[in-house]
């Protein structure tokens, strides 16, 4: 059972990821912030990152991202930003993000992209 770090600030759409990813036979880890992010990479492995860009406090999903990538760098990442921007996907593709999704995201999709991607990572 694939394992997903899913990190997003949101408590109702962390809520609704994790239960939604929860239903499609996922190992889920939910976290609120960037500390707890990091805390849970360093101590555990993960095949999937699903991090808001945005976050409170210090650090952001770049930051979350950068540490997914250096601790389990075969890990699947994918950041949710709900204010697209061009330099922000293209600093997340600096940080080899695997896609950058857009607020709000069909699960359906989310679900399909995640299956894609474990299957066939370089897709």
């Amino acid at each position: 059972m694939p394992k997903i770090l899913v990190a997003e600030d949101d408590d109702a759409v962390r809520g609704m990821l994790s239960t939604a990813l929860e239903r499609d036979g996922f190992d889920v880890v939910a976290v609120a912030n960037v500390r707890e992010a990091l805390s849970r990479i360093a101590a555990e492995p993960f095949d999937v990152l699903l991090s808001d860009l945005h976050m409170p406090h210090a650090g952001d999903g770049f930051t979350v991202v950068s540490a997914m990538r250096h601790t389990h760098p075969k890990a699947v990442t994918l950041v949710l930003s709900g204010y697209p921007q061009l330099d922000e996907a293209l600093s997340a593709i600096r940080l080899q993000a695997d896609e950058v999704l857009v607020k709000p995201i069909e699960i359906s999709a989310l679900r399909e992209l995640i299956h894609r991607k474990l299957a066939n990572p370089t897709c």
